[in-house]
C-alpha cells in the first residue's frame, strides 16, 4: 500500500482555497499511485477552535467544505479538523472516501463507550483511539503523545500508526520537531514499541503565534527512516508500507512498487535514509523566520519596522526580519544613546543586511539621554517616529524584547509602538546562540556580545566570577527551571546547581513583573511554556519561599494530608467515624495525586523534559520504570505506575 502526506502551508479558515489545494495534492498523489493521502492537523481549520459564538457556524461551513472535498478528491484522504467541547480542544480526523465522510475518533468512541458489554477500567486506553482498515491494512491514528503511549502500551494489532501532530514547535521539546530531530526525540522508540509503521504528518507554517515546521516522516516497524519531508517547505511525501509480520499478507493490497517485506532485512536496510542531525539554534532560527513571515503575510502585510537600540536582541530581530521579508521590506531606526561603539556596530549591521535604516540623530530636537528619565523620554520620541513611519509605509512594527527582559527586565516604563515580539519566547542566552549560528552562516553581526544594558542586576547581588554571558546564562537557567519545568523555589535551590541568593533574587524579580508583562503584546510561541502560560494571579500577596530541611518533600502535600487524616481519625467516635475519616483522606490524596499528574499539560501542551534529559526515550533496563519493555514509566505519589506523559527529549 502507498501512503502520501500532503505537507501544505495554508491560511486557517480559508476553506474554499484550502480544499482546492487539497484536491490538487490528491491529483498529484494519484499520479504517484497513493492509496491514502493524509493532511496535517492545522491545514483546514487551523490548530485552535473559535469562540463559542462563532463555533457552530464555522463548523457548518467546514462540513460543507468537507462534503465538497469528498466528491472531488482523486484518492481517499484523511482531513483533520479542530473544534472544542466545553473549552477543551477537540481534534477529529475525517476519512473522505468514495464520496462519504467518516469521523474516525467519534466512531471509535461510540463503538467503545456504546458497547454495553464493555465496562472501561482506569487502566484501559482512551476510548476514542481510532482503528480502521484501508486496503486491507489495520490503521491507528494519534494526535498527542498520550495517544502514542496508549498505542504503545496496548496491543492493537496495527500495521500502520498515523501521528497527526497537534504540537507546535518548541525549542526545548525535540519531539515537536518531528522528523527534523529523530536522533533526539521519541519516535524511533514509538515505532519499535508498537511494531508498526509510524508515519508522522507535520503541520507547516505560522498559525497565529504558533509555529509548525513540517518535517513529516515515515519509520519502519524497526525504527528505520524510510521517507521524510523537508522542514519549512511544502512537500508531498510518499511511502510504501507492507503488512506487519503478525498480519495476514494475503489480505493486504500493495502498490506496484511496494517496499520490501519485513523479512527482507537486507533490502530494508538499503532503503533506509540517514536522519538529519538536529541543530537546535539553526532550527529555531528557521522557525522564527517562518513564524514571523506568516504572522505578517497572513494578515496582508509585507513590511516591518523596528528600533535597533544596541542590544543584541534588537540586532538579531533585524536579521530575522531581513531573512523573512528581504532587506527592502525592513525599515529601522538606529538609536544607541551614549554608546558610540555600539551605535557603530548597529550601523554596520544595517549596511551588512542592506536594510532601510536611518539614525535617530536625524530626528529634530531629540533630547540627550543623560539621566534615566531623559532616556525614557528619548525612547518614547523614537517610538513615536517608528509608529508614524510604520503607518505611512503600511509596515508592522516589531518589538525587540526577549524572554529574559520580559521576565525580569526593567523596560516596562519605556513606551513601545510595537505589539509583536519575535523573540518574546526566546531567552537571552539563546539569542546569543542564534547570533553566533547566523554569523557562522554569514558574518553580518559586527559583535555577538551583550550590551551593558542586557546584563541584568539582581537585587544587590555581586557577579563575582561571572562574565556577562555566564551571568545571563545562570539567570536564564533559573527562569527555565521555574517556567518551563515548573520547579518550585525549593526544588531549584535543592538542585545545588545555582547559588541560593541568585535563585531567590531571580524568582522574586520574576514575580514582581507579572502585571507589566501582560501589556507587552504577542510573541511567537517557540517553547513549551510561555510567560503568559506561567502567569500568576494579579495582586497575589503570597510569594514562594525556600522550605527548610534537607528533603524538599519533607513538608509535601502528601505528608500534610497524612497528618490531617490521622488527626481526623483521632477525633472521630467509633469505628464508623474512623473508617469515614480514612476513606476521606484516601480520596483526597488520590484526587490531589491525579490533579498533580494531570497538570503537566493539556491536549496540545508539549511535554517538557527534565533538565539534562535530552537523550530520547528511555529504553531497555535503564527506563524509568526499571523494566526492559522499552516504554518509559513513572510512579505517582500513590505508587501507581504510568506510561510517562513527558516528551522523550
Amino acid at each position: 500500500m502507498r501512503i502520501g502526506v500532503g505537507q501544505i502551508n495554508t491560511k486557517p479558515g480559508d476553506l474554499a482555497a484550502t480544499i482546492d489545494r487539497m484536491v490538487a495534492y490528491s491529483e498529484r498523489a494519484m499520479g504517484h499511485g497513493v492509496d491514502l493521502l493524509v493532511f496535517p492537523m492545522a491545514a483546514l481549520t487551523g490548530p485552535f477552535p473559535l469562540a463559542e459564538g462563532q463555533r457552530d457556524d464555522f463548523l457548518l461551513d467546514t462540513f460543507d467544505a468537507l462534503a465538497d472535498a469528498a466528491t472531488r478528491l482523486a484518492c481517499p484522504a484523511i482531513v483533520p479538523i479542530v473544534s472544542d467541547i466545553e473549552g477543551d480542544t477537540l481534534p477529529e480526523a475525517m476519512l473522505l472516501k468514495d464520496g462519504a465522510i467518516a469521523p474516525l475518533k467519534l466512531t471509535a468512541y461510540a463503538a467503545n463507550v456504546g458497547d454495553a458489554d464493555s465496562v472501561p477500567s482506569p487502566g484501559d486506553p482512551s476510548p476514542d483511539l481510532p482503528e480502521f482498515d484501508v486496503c486491507g491494512l489495520r490503521f491507528g491514528l494519534a494526535f498527542t503523545y498520550d495517544d502514542l503511549d496508549d498505542y504503545a502500551s496496548f496491543d492493537f494489532g496495527l500495521d500502520v500508526l498515523l501521528f497527526v501532530s497537534g504540537y507546535g514547535y518548541a525549542a526545548d521539546d525535540s519531539s515537536s520537531a518531528l522528523g527534523g530531530a529523530l536522533t533526539d526525540n521519541r519516535f524511533v522508540g514509538d515505532a519499535r514499541t508498537t511494531g508498526a509503521w509510524l508515519i508522522g504528518a507535520g503541520s507547516l507554517g505560522g498559525y497565529g503565534t504558533q509555529v509548525y515546521t513540517g518535517s513529516s516522516f515515515a519509520l519502519s516497524p524497526e525504527g528505520a527512516l524510510v521517507a521524510s519531508a523537508p522542514a519549512f517547505e511544502e512537500d508531498l511525501m510518499v511511502v510504501d508500507v507492507t503488512p506487519c509480520a503478525r498480519a495476514t499478507e494475503g489480505d493486504a493490497h500493495t502498490a506496484e512498487n511496494d517496499a520490501p517485506s519485513l523479512a527482507d532485512v537486507s533490502a530494508l536496510e538499503q532503503s533506509k535514509l540517514t536522519p538529519e542531525v538536529y541543530n537546535r539554534p539553526l532550527y529555531l532560527w528557521q522557525a522564527l523566520v517562518l513564524g514571523l513571515r506568516d504572522f505578517v503575510n497572513k494578515q496582508g502585510g509585507r513590511q516591518v519596522s523596528l528600533v535597533i537600540d544596541g542590544t543584541l536582541s534588537s540586532m538579531v530581530t533585524a536579521a530575522l526580519a531581513t531573512d523573512a521579508f528581504g532587506p527592502s521590506n525592513v525599515h529601522a531606526i538606529v538609536d544607541c544613546p551614549g554608546d558610540l561603539e555600539r551605535e557603530a556596530a548597529c550601523q554596520r549591521l544595517a549596511i551588512n543586511l542592506r536594510l532601510d535604516a536611518r539614525s535617530a540623530s536625524d530626528i529634530p530636537r531629540l533630547p540627550r539621554a543623560d539621566t534615566p528619565a531623559d532616556e525614557l523620554l528619548r525612547r518614547g520620541i523614537v517610538e513615536a517616529y517608528l509608529a508614524a513611519t510604520s503607518q505611512s509605509l503600511g509596515a508592522t512594527p516589531l518589538s525587540t524584547l526577549d524572554k529574559t527582559e520580559l521576565a525580569i527586565g526593567r523596560s516596562h516604563l519605556a513606551p513601545m509602538a510595537a505589539q509583536f515580539m519575535p523573540l518574546g519566547d526566546v531567552y537571552r542566552s539563546a539569542v546569543v546562540d542564534l547570533a553566533r549560528m547566523r554569523n557562522a552562516m554569514s558574518p553580518v553581526f559586527p559583535t555577538v556580545s551583550l550590551s551593558s544594558r542586557e546584563v541584568p542586576t539582581i537585587g544587590r547581588l555581586l557577579r563575582d566570577g561571572y562574565s556577562d554571558e555566564s551571568w545571563v546564562r545562570a539567570i536564564d537557567a533559573v527562569l527555565q527551571d521555574h517556567v518551563e519545568w515548573s520547579h518550585s523555589l525549593t526544588d531549584i535551590v535543592h538542585e545545588d546547581v545555582h547559588e541560593r541568593s541568585l535563585v531567590e533574587g531571580v524568582i522574586a524579580a520574576y514575580e514582581r513583573g507579572e502585571a507589566r508583562r501582560l501589556g507587552r503584546g504577542l510573541c511567537l510561541m517557540v517553547s513549551t511554556t510561555t510567560l503568559y502560560d506561567a502567569r500568576r494571579p494579579l495582586t497575589l500577596a503570597w510569594h514562594d519561599h525556600v522550605r527548610q530541611g534537607s528533603d524538599p518533600q519533607a513538608d509535601s502535600i502528601e505528608s500534610v494530608l497524612e497528618r490531617l487524616t490521622e488527626s481526623i481519625g483521632a477525633r472521630g467516635d467509633g469505628r464508623q467515624g474512623q473508617e469515614e475519616a480514612e476513606q476521606s483522606g484516601l480520596e483526597m490524596r488520590r484526587t490531589l495525586s491525579f490533579l498533580r499528574d494531570f497538570a503537566v499539560g493539556g491536549a496540545f501542551g508539549p511535554r517538557h523534559p527534565e533538565p539534562d534529559s535530552f537523550a530520547g526515550r528511555a529504553m531497555g533496563p535503564d527506563a524509568a520504570s526499571g523494566d526492559d519493555s522499552g516504554v518509559a514509566c513513572f510512579r505517582d505519589s500513590a505508587g501507581n505506575e504510568w506510561p510517562t506523559p513527558f516528551s522523550e527529549n
